[in-house]
């Protein structure tokens, strides 16, 4: 039986919805499934979505208040790639006003995935 979920993602949130599907997709198995735990892994460009200064709009995209409403409802655990962060120019006080963002090492990256019943990439 499948209890935990990790999904990872990479791709940039810019000229693409990988970032916003993994969390749409989080939050359906979250709310359909009986699992015990879904964390989302943002690595790569996908750490651009998680700074509060991102404005999709900006650049003609939606707004992402529906998918961050989206998050709390789900209470899924997010984690941001430190070395990825620090890449993208991004600092903890730049991460978005979400409880439950993260930052985490790849070896702790790596055991998620690891004891991880399903592993999705986006």
């Amino acid at each position: 039986m499948i209890k935990t979920v990790v999904i990872v993602c990479e791709d940039s949130p810019i000229g693409k919805n990988s970032a916003i599907e993994a969390i749409r997709m989080g939050a359906g198995i979250m709310v359909l499934g009986d699992l015990d735990e879904c964390k989302i892994v943002f690595m790569g460009d996908s750490v651009y979505l998680l700074n509060k200064s991102f404005n999709p709009e900006s650049i003609n995209m939606d707004s992402l208040d529906n998918i961050f409403h989206m998050l709390e409802l789900s209470e899924i655990e997010i984690y941001a790639l430190d070395s990825a962060l620090k890449t993208a120019g991004i600092n903890d006080k730049d991460l978005l006003d979400y409880g439950n963002i993260h930052v985490a090492t790849l070896k702790e990256i790596s055991a998620y995935i690891l004891h991880a019943d399903v592993t999705y990439k986006f």
